[in-house]
């Protein structure tokens, strides 16, 4: 059965300076029902850096990339990613337009979406450990070695977190194989 997300697209719009200038009219109900922190709220997100969202430094060499590239050859590129909560996965696209006013326009749409038994470890409000597990800011694939790249529900059998009494808290990284895909796309722009 599709979910009633599946279709919806959440948009931003970036000027020359890589500041945000406008959000979406769905951008709030989404941003609550995924982030709950005010930082996501549409006031706070308008005239904020882009950069400023981007936490880790592999998510945003990949994004400054990606930016320059669709700049640079003016045509759009379209990447697959994933933005999970606690109970669901979405699985998204985020098509990255230059528009002839000189914006950069970023279109994420839920292509599918799938229900799951709730992970506490992505559960933004509990407790947080000072311990770092790094997730893919593309697939939400989780590292449980310096290879290895599993969904989060493995990781947490894997890697015994269910027996802890506080979670590790998130860094965000950029895997391998979504780090490739994205390159791909990237030489594609080049030859159109």
């Amino acid at each position: 059965m599709e979910h009633p997300e599946t279709g919806q697209s959440y948009n931003y719009s970036i000027d020359n300076h890589d500041i945000i200038v406008a959000v979406s009219e769905n951008w709030r109900s989404f941003a609550e029902e995924n982030c709950g922190i005010p930082a996501c709220l549409p006031e706070k997100i308008i005239g904020s850096s882009l950069w400023g969202h981007i936490a880790d430094w592999e998510t945003r060499q990949l994004y400054e990339l990606i930016l320059k590239r669709v700049q640079n050859t003016k045509h759009q590129a379209t990447f697959p990613f994933r933005c999970d909560s606690p109970a669901k996965r979405r699985f998204l696209t985020l098509t990255i337009i230059p528009t002839p006013r000189g914006l950069v326009d970023f279109k994420s749409k839920i292509v599918k979406t799938e229900s799951r038994e709730p992970v506490e470890l992505l559960n933004s409000e509990i407790e947080k450990t000072d311990e770092l597990l790094r997730i893919c800011s593309m697939c939400k694939k989780v590292a449980i070695s310096k290879t290895e790249w599993v969904e989060v529900e493995i990781a947490v059998q894997q890697l015994g977190l269910f027996q802890k009494k506080v979670m590790p808290q998130f860094t965000h990284g950029v895997c391998p194989p979504c780090f490739a895909a994205a390159m791909v796309e990237l030489d594609a722009l080049d030859n159109i």
